[in-house]
């Protein structure tokens, strides 16, 4: 759980950085960065998230 918090925490200081390059520069290719951050970063966490649920259900049962 610490590690997914860092990660996210992480992410969010990279995107902020990535939209002050952006409005610093007004260069596209840091939104498109942004978007594919976002992305990744959704991925693991529903990927985070189906792996505890499987755990909990699998610890249930």
């Amino acid at each position: 759980m610490f590690v997914l918090r860092a990660v996210f925490l992480l992410t969010l200081l990279f995107l902020l950085a990535l939209g002050g390059a952006y409005l610093a520069t007004r260069d596209r290719k840091y939104l498109r960065i942004a978007g594919k951050t976002i992305q990744v970063v959704t991925v693991l966490a529903i990927g985070f998230a189906l792996f505890y649920l499987f755990e909990r259900v699998l610890l249930f049962a």
